[in-house]
C-alpha cells in the first residue's frame, strides 16, 4: 500500500519574511533550497530560481513574494491516510508548477517534492496494485469478474474464461451485457443496491449454476465505482443432484412387504426398544420430532420406518442432508426457485418442502442449517406455506418436517447458535438412539443380518465368524455405530475367501484393539482373552459362576463364550447340560 514515506522530500532552510533578499540569494548560490511563508503562502525556492533574481533587488523576501502568488507551493499532509490524501490531491491545482511542500499534522514544514516524483511514485504504487490484484484473482479457485460504473469489465481471470467459455480478449472493456442478459447480473445489481451478497445461489445462465459472493467497490467519497464476484460452478453438483434426488416415492409394494416397518431395527436392549416404542407412537401423528443420536447410528432408518408407519406412507420420503449442501444451494434446495426470475426461461425447481408433498420431509443434521435458513423455515413449518426464491405467490405445503441431529440443541441454543423457536418446534417428541457400544447384545445378530446381506451383493456364500472375531466385534466400542459395523462387514466379505471370517480380515484398528486387551486382565471380570481354561480343582459353584459370567460377557454367543473361556464350543456346550444351564 501506499506509503508517504517513499516520496523523495528533500530538505530546505527556513528565511523568515523580514529577512532581507540578499540572504536568500546567498543560500541559493550556496545550493541549498529556501522557503519562506508569507501572507499564508508558503514559497520554496532552489538555485535554479536565481535567474529570477536579477539587477538591483532589495528589501525584503516577504515584499518580493507579496505580489508572486503563482510561485507559492501545494502543501501536502504527511500522513498514510488515503481519504486524507486524496482529499489534499484534489485540491492540487492543473497548472501546478513549483515544488510541493510536505507538511506535518502540526502543520511544521518537512521538505520539498517535486510533482514528478509524486506522480512516479503514485504510478508505480498503482502497478503494484494491479499486479497484487492481476495475482490475487488468478489464485483463487472461483470465477472472477469486476465491472465498472458503466457495466464494462475490467477483471475476468482464468476461472471465468473456463467456466463461461468467454476468452479475456472478447469481454474485457466491454459491457458484460453483451454476453450475458443483463438482468440476471448480479453484478450489475449490485451497482444499484449497493449491497453484498454471500454464499447466495445463482444462474447467469440458463446452463449454469453458481454460489457467488459480490460486493460494491467504494472511491475515497464513499461512492460505488465498481462491483466485484466470486463465483463458485456448482452446475455439475446440481446435475448430480437432481440425478440423484433425494425425493423417495415409497413404492407401495416396499410399504407392504412387512406388517411391521421397524422389523429391520434390530435391537435387544432397553434403550433402543425405547426409542421404537417412542417411534411407533409418533408414526401416526402429525407433528414433527426429532430423532438424536450419534452418527451413524441409524436416524435415517429411524426415519424411515416411521414414515412407512405412518398414514402418509404411500407419499414422497424426501431426505435433504444439511451438512452435505453448500449453504448458497441449501436455500434452494429447502424452499425451490422460480424460474424465468432472471433467465426469461420458464423453468424452475420446486424445494424439497414442495417437493415432499403430503408425505415426510427428514432433515438430517438439522444443526448444520444456516441460522437465516432455520428462521425461513420455521415459518415456513408454522404457516404452512413456502415461497420460492425470485417468486411472490406463496404455496401451501403439507409435509411433515422431521429432524435429526448428532448435537445438543439445548446447548446451541444457550450458545445463540440454533435458533429456540426451531428447537422447541422439533423436540415436541426427541427420540434418543443409542450409540452401538452401549447395545452391545445386539452387535451377533446385526453382524449375522450384515454378513448375509453383504454375501448375497457379492455373491460369495455365506461365511461364519471365528469366535475370536466375535469377540473383538463385542469388545470394540465402535464410534462410527452401525455405519462402522457395516463397513467393517463388507470389508471382511470383500477379502474373505473361505467360509470363515477370521481375525486378519478386520481392520487394523480392531485388531490392535483386541490384541491390546489379550494383553491384560478385562477390568470388569477379571477375564484372561488368552487363555482360561477350566480347572478341575474348580469347584462346581465356580465353574457355573465363570460359564454365565462368559455367557454374559459375550450376550449369549456361545461360540464367542467358549473362545472366552480358552475351551471347546462342544466342551462348553456339555458343561451347560451338565449344569443344566439355558
Amino acid at each position: 500500500m501506499f506509503k508517504i514515506e517513499q516520496l523523495p522530500i528533500h530538505s530546505f532552510e527556513t528565511l523568515h519574511p523580514q529577512a532581507g533578499l540578499e540572504e536568500l540569494i546567498l543560500l541559493l548560490r550556496r545550493g541549498l533550497d529556501a522557503c519562506v511563508t508569507a501572507n499564508g503562502r508558503s514559497y520554496v525556492f532552489t538555485p535554479k530560481d536565481l535567474c529570477y533574481f536579477q539587477g538591483d533587488l532589495g528589501g525584503t523576501v516577504g515584499e518580493y513574494v507579496a505580489d508572486k502568488t503563482h510561485l507559492a507551493s501545494f502543501m501536502l499532509p504527511y500522513t498514510n491516510d488515503l481519504r486524507a490524501l486524496n482529499a489534499a490531491l484534489a485540491d492540487i491545482p492543473d497548472d501546478v508548477s513549483r515544488l510541493i511542500i510536505v507538511q506535518d499534522e502540526n502543520g511544521a514544514l518537512l521538505g520539498s517534492c517535486p510533482l514528478g516524483s509524486l506522480v512516479r511514485v503514485v504510478l508505480g504504487e498503482l502497478q503494484r496494485l494491479d499486479a497484487y490484484f492481476a495475482t490475487l484473482a488468478e489464485t483463487v479457485t472461483d470465477a472472477v469478474t469486476v465491472v465498472d460504473r458503466s457495466g464494462s469489465v475490467i477483471c475476468w481471470n482464468s476461472n471465468a474464461e473456463e467456466i463461461y467459455g468467454i476468452p479475456k480478449e472478447e469481454i474485457l472493456g466491454r459491457r458484460i451485457g453483451e454476453h450475458f442478459d443483463p438482468e440476471a447480473l448480479m453484478v450489475l445489481r449490485i451497482l444499484d443496491e449497493g449491497r453484498m451478497l454471500r454464499g447466495a445461489y445463482h444462474r447467469p445462465r440458463p446452463d449454469t449454476h453458481v454460489l457467488i459472493n459480490a460486493s460494491p467497490i467504494y472511491d475515497m467519497n464513499g461512492r460505488i465505482i465498481a462491483s466485484i464476484a466470486t463465483e463458485q460452478d456448482i452446475t455439475h453438483l446440481v446435475k448430480l443432484n437432481d440425478e440423484l434426488t433425494t425425493v423417495q416415492a415409497a413404492p407401495a409394494e416396499l410399504a407392504g412387504s412387512s406388517d411391521d416397518p421397524f422389523a429391520g431395527i434390530k435391537g435387544k436392549g432397553g434403550a433402543i426398544n425405547k426409542a421404537i416404542t417412542l417411534a411407533r407412537k409418533v408414526a401416526g401423528a402429525s407433528a414433527p420430532f426429532l430423532l438424536v443420536g450419534e452418527s451413524g447410528t441409524g436416524k435415517e432408518q429411524f426415519a424411515t420406518a416411521i414414515h412407512q408407519a405412518s398414514p402418509r406412507a404411500g407419499q414422497p420420503f424426501v431426505i435433504v442432508n444439511c451438512g452435505s449442501i453448500p449453504p448458497g444451494l441449501l436455500d434452494i434446495e429447502l424452499f425451490g426457485y422460480q424460474g424465468g426470475t432472471f433467465s426469461g426461461q420458464d423453468t424452475g425447481k420446486a424445494g424439497a418442502l414442495e417437493a415432499a408433498g403430503g408425505g415426510t420431509l427428514f432433515l438430517n443434521e438439522i444443526d448444520k442449517l444456516p441460522v437465516d435458513i432455520q428462521a425461513k423455515l420455521y415459518q415456513a413449518m408454522q404457516t404452512r406455506m413456502v415461497t420460492r426464491s425470485g417468486a411472490e405467490t406463496p404455496v401451501r405445503i403439507e409435509a411433515r418436517v422431521v429432524a435429526a441431529t448428532d448435537q445438543l440443541l439445548a446447548d446451541m441454543v444457550a450458545a445463540r447458535a440454533f435458533r429456540d423457536d426451531l428447537y422447541y418446534a422439533f423436540n415436541i417428541v426427541s427420540i434418543a438412539i443409542p450409540p452401538l457400544r452401549e447395545r452391545k447384545e445386539d452387535i451377533p445378530s446385526l453382524a449375522q443380518l450384515y454378513v448375509r446381506d453383504y454375501a448375497l451383493q457379492y455373491q460369495k456364500p455365506i461365511p461364519v465368524f471365528d469366535p475370536g472375531v466375535m469377540v473383538a466385534l463385542m469388545s470394540y466400542q465402535w464410534p462410527g455405530n452401525l455405519r462402522e459395523l457395516r463397513n467393517v462387514i463388507e470389508r471382511c466379505i470383500i477379502l474373505c475367501d473361505g467360509e470363515q471370517i477370521t481375525m486378519e480380515l478386520l481392520p487394523e484398528a480392531l485388531q490392535r484393539d483386541q490384541l491390546q486387551r489379550d494383553a491384560a486382565p478385562d477390568e470388569e471380570s477379571g477375564f484372561y482373552h488368552e487363555r482360561k481354561a477350566l480347572k478341575p480343582a474348580l469347584t462346581q459353584e465356580d465353574e457355573i459362576a465363570l460359564i454365565e459370567e462368559a455367557l454374559a460377557k459375550t450376550f449369549g454367543n456361545k461360540s464367542a463364550a467358549a473362545k472366552l473361556l480358552g475351551i471347546s464350543r462342544g466342551t462348553l456346550y456339555n458343561k451347560m447340560k451338565e449344569f443344566h444351564l439355558s
